[in-house]
């Protein structure tokens, strides 16, 4: 045989041994597509991995909690670092700790002494809640409507609050000069208003605080420079003028806020551009104006919130696109600017919620129809803008509430009448936006249930509120 006929053969052998370009893509697809099933595979049997866990878990805890409410004869009022029960002594009493599987993380909420919701979020961000009549369930967060999905208020209902027993829920009629009352079905979440439905207030009650005792109510008169005090009956909800039914604040009193402990009381002055400050009897719930009654805000300061750990205070200034930051002492209640006082907001600054873990602070901001975001440092309580600072809400948002396991944060929207949902990472603070759900005209308050299952808005121009089931 000649070289070139050789050569001829070897060179067709060569073609015949390799892969065509084509053969080779649709190898590349075939590994990607085996890859990608096996990779959804592997998610999903990881997820249904961590639902078990989180469900044995509840169940497990909801156990645990039955028998030292048998033991006791009461469920315990929160849960200490290691999730052990804190109440009846011993205190905490660790023979009743509750065991979490790693990467899972326990919020305990106890509205009376004989009823209890557990929730237990995943780092993966799925949530369950149990509590003493209902089996672990799935929360989302998303929301439905009631059955019937309002109820009717007095003349421009502005802010709502609800118990924390969950037993009652109150509105600010602005126009009426009336706090409308409900008691709350806490198997159901429906309300209903009490026999004698109303109570009257200063003029103009725009926002309203409750104690965490439920025993004390308090509503910021706006237009009669006052904080209208009332005491609560806990069996019926009923509310009842103290003595002494009011005291004064500086110029048209906006938002109000009480701390956890129940000692101190704050209102932001609209008028003046002040914050007024009050120590609070914890027994009778009447106020006294402190020796320095006030501190300056920002340029007409709108919304009010406190810390969990009550050492921080912030306000929103709707005039300077601000917030203003305070430490606390807790001692005292005395408020005090931090070093950098403030940190700029969107545009009209209205609302503004913490979240219960203390590291992240949200405010809605009402003419840039955003949400900014900000990180919390929890040891000198100074705000710190996310990497992604805002996120975007419906018109003109207005008030924000944010649930106890820290899952979910909600947006009222006063032009479009609807409420922005958001899903909240436990870790990094960041929202998710989740979609909306339509109100009344032009929501402004909204609350949520301490067991997170419910959701109200407060709708001023139809004069109603609109109930919610919380998923």
């Amino acid at each position: 045989m000649n070289k070139k006929n050789i050569s001829t053969k070897l060179i067709t052998n060569n073609k015949s041994n390799g892969f065509t370009i084509v053969e080779l893509l649709v190898v590349i697809v075939v590994i990607g597509v085996l890859a990608a099933v096996a990779y959804i595979s592997y998610s999903g049997i990881r997820q249904r991995a961590t639902n078990v866990a989180l469900q044995s878990d509840l169940t497990n805890a909801s156990n645990m909690l039955r028998q030292y409410n048998v033991y006791h004869g009461s469920y315990p009022t929160s849960l200490d670092s290691n999730n052990c029960p804190l109440g009846s002594a011993p205190s905490p009493d660790t023979s009743y700790c509750l065991k979490a599987t790693s990467g899972n993380t326990y919020i305990y909420t106890n509205s009376t002494s004989q009823t209890f919701s557990l929730t237990e979020a995943n780092t993966n961000g799925t949530v369950y809640t149990i509590t003493d009549n209902f089996s672990p369930m799935l929360h989302t967060g998303s929301l439905s409507n009631f059955t019937a999905p309002t109820i009717a208020t007095g003349t421009n209902p502005y802010g709502i609050v609800i118990s924390a027993d969950g037993a009652s829920v109150y509105a600010t009629n602005a126009t009426s000069n009336t706090i409308s009352m409900y008691s709350r079905n806490t198997g159901t979440g429906a309300l209903t208003a009490l026999a004698t439905p109303t109570i009257a207030t200063g003029t103009n009650p725009y926002r309203l605080a409750i104690s965490a005792d439920s025993r004390s109510v308090y509503a910021a008169n706006n237009g009669s420079n006052t904080i209208s005090m009332y005491s609560r009956n806990t069996g019926t909800g009923v509310l009842t003028a103290l003595a002494t039914p009011t005291i004064a604040t500086g110029t048209n009193p906006y938002g109000i806020a009480i701390s956890t402990n129940g000692a101190s009381v704050y209102t932001t002055n609209v008028g003046s551009n002040t914050i007024s400050m009050y120590s609070r009897n914890t027994g009778t719930g009447v106020l006294t104006a402190l020796a320095t009654p006030t501190i300056a805000t920002g340029t007409n300061p709108n919304r009010i919130a406190i810390s969990t750990d009550g050492a921080s205070v912030y306000a929103t200034n709707d005039g300077s696109h601000t917030i203003s930051m305070y430490s606390r002492n807790t001692s005292t209640g005395a408020l005090t600017a931090l070093a950098t006082p403030t940190i700029a907001t969107g545009t009209n600054p209205r609302g503004i919620v913490i979240s219960n873990d203390g590291t992240s602070v949200y405010v809605t901001n009402s003419n840039s129809s955003t949400i900014s975001m900000y990180s919390r440092n929890t040891s000198t309580g100074a705000l710190t803008a996310l990497a992604t600072p805002t996120i975007a809400t419906g018109t003109n948002p207005y008030r924000l509430a944010i649930s106890n396991d820290g899952t979910s944060v909600y947006a009222t929207n006063y032009t479009s009448s609807n409420i922005s949902i958001y899903s909240r990472n436990t870790s990094t603070g960041i929202l998710t936006a989740m979609g909306t759900i339509a109100t009344g005209t032009n929501p402004r308050g909204i609350a949520i249930s301490a067991d997170g299952t419910s959701i109200y808005a407060a709708n001023v121009n139809s004069n109603t509120i609109s109930l919610y089931n919380r998923n």
